[in-house]
């Protein structure tokens, strides 16, 4: 395979009238999809994209945005994809950062200038053979995948053609990789995992059910349990929700041969409640952007060993570290990860080994608390939320306090219906299970939670909604007063 643009046109073109993506009830072939990228490439041509440009991508429809990205590729020009629920000051973000050439969406943001495209191109569409594309330009930028900067500014790889066509072959040659039956697709591919796994799936020839990115759970549910879908990829709040539906004592989806979560470790009660409720075929992975895949765990690993993200995988060597020392077995230090391409990768997170060589994810290194000279984890604060009733996910945030410096505030997210019976018991809850200097200051409930397109809460997002909306109460109290 010389790039990957080469290689999926041509997956594209083998029974070419087989479907290929089926979304809002409608089946699209090989074929259709040719025409449509065709249809693409034309419009962001006479948009004036021209070789060696870079697109932001807002990604708002999983499959327009996989189309608008292999129509840049056919105008030689490459791609960042950004998840369509960041606001529009972090699209600003990007665009400094970036400077790209356009911004190709399919809907209008706040205060941004978007080139905007037809959710469905006109079906009179152009030959591709019209465009001279760079076939014979293996090194030439295809994508740039970011980290998912949950607590920071994301880390940007740029990924070449030919590195993105091994990067797919090497997916699809893996002996784990399924070669049968339906995938269904719930994850923004604004989310690098997502993206490779719809190029993978278009490379490979499989079926892919696109449920759109903001979906019911019941629509999630309902997908999964079609006989012909055998595949999925959740983050761990999507297969926490499913996992908390009424239960007959089966397994809700036995047909699966894949339950895969991605998007950050999943809890230990998390992880058993999907083994033994929705699937056996579930597996945990851990993986960051610029390494790939780190570890996973399967389901009877989970069962032995529910709080571990699994071993590392073949070609990986984790090590612990503490102030540049290295850990013992059961010690919690920084993770660094090595392959053959890099050394002393770190993904950001804390955690330990054990005996056996099972990784345990304890906390991001950024997520450290300190108050009053007293260190503690965001992540037991979160976790301590989550095991209450009623909570659907929860994020913490720190923020200045004039008076007694930063002030530890956690967000909840419930139900509009249950809102207020999360704030009259919540406290209490947390209140049993946390020391008393883990205990936030403040306690937020809200219905919606900012998320990263990998399902994450977004930390840094979090802390901005929330000094808005501190902001905005404070000045309705000032107009209200005498």
């Amino acid at each position: 395979m010389t790039t990957a643009l080469e290689a999926i046109l041509n997956a594209l073109d083998t029974d070419p009238d087989r479907p290929r993506v089926e979304n809002r009830g409608r089946a699209f072939s090989g074929a259709d999809l040719r025409g449509r990228i065709g249809a693409r490439a034309a419009d962001l041509q006479s948009a004036g994209v021209k070789q060696d440009d870079r697109i932001l991508i807002i990604v708002s429809d999983n499959l327009s945005a996989i189309e608008q990205l292999i129509a840049c590729w056919i105008l030689g020009a490459s791609a960042v994809l950004v998840d369509f629920r960041a606001p529009s000051s972090r699209i600003e973000e990007w665009r400094q950062r970036i400077a790209p050439q356009l911004v190709l969406g399919l809907r209008t943001v706040p205060g941004q200038h978007v080139h905007r495209q037809a959710r469905d191109p006109d079906p009179a569409m152009p030959d591709l053979e019209k465009f001279s594309y760079q076939s014979h330009a293996p090194g030439r930028l295809a994508l740039c995948v970011s980290s998912s900067g949950t607590t920071g500014l994301p880390k940007l790889t740029d990924v070449t053609q030919d590195r993105l066509a091994w990067i797919l072959t090497l997916l699809n040659d893996d002996p784990r990789t399924l070669r049968q039956g339906t995938f269904l697709s719930a994850m923004s591919v604004g989310f690098s995992a997502s993206c490779y796994v719809w190029l993978r799936l278009l490379l490979s020839g499989r079926p892919i059910l696109a449920l759109d990115l903001i979906y019911r759970l019941s629509e999630l549910d309902t997908g999964l349990k079609r006989t012909d879908v055998l595949e999925t990829v959740l983050a761990p709040g999507a297969i926490r929700q499913l996992a908390a539906l009424p239960w007959d004592g089966t397994r809700r989806y036995p047909q699966l041969q894949r339950l895969a979560c991605v998007g950050g470790p999943a809890r230990p009660q998390d992880k058993l409640a999907a083994v033994t409720r929705l699937s056996d075929a579930y597996i945990m992975n851990y993986s960051c952007i610029g390494v790939g895949m780190i570890a996973r765990i399967t389901a009877p690993e989970v069962l032995q060993r529910p709080a571990s993200c699994g071993r590392p995988e073949p070609g990986v060597t984790l090590e612990i570290r503490n102030e540049g020392r290295l850990c013992s077995p059961g010690e919690i230090g920084e993770i660094f990860v090595s392959t053959a391409r890099l050394s002393d990768h770190r993904p950001g997170d804390l955690g330990w080994l054990d005996e056996a060589g099972y990784l345990y994810v304890t906390g991001r290194v950024q997520g450290l608390l300190s108050r009053n000279g007293v260190n503690f984890n965001a992540e037991r604060l979160v976790a301590a939320a989550l095991a209450c009733p009623d909570v659907l996910e929860a994020g913490v945030a720190t923020l200045r306090d004039s008076d007694d410096g930063d002030a530890v505030h956690l967000v909840v997210q419930a139900a509009t219906t249950a809102t207020e019976r999360v704030r009259n018991t919540l406290g209490t809850l947390l209140r049993q299970t946390l020391a008393a200097a883990e205990y936030p200051d403040k306690i937020h409930v809200w219905t919606d939670m900012p998320l990263t397109a990998g399902g994450k809460v977004d930390s840094r997002m979090l802390a901005e909604r929330l000094a808005e909306r501190l902001a905005e109460t404070l000045a309705q109290h000032t107009e209200s007063a005498p």
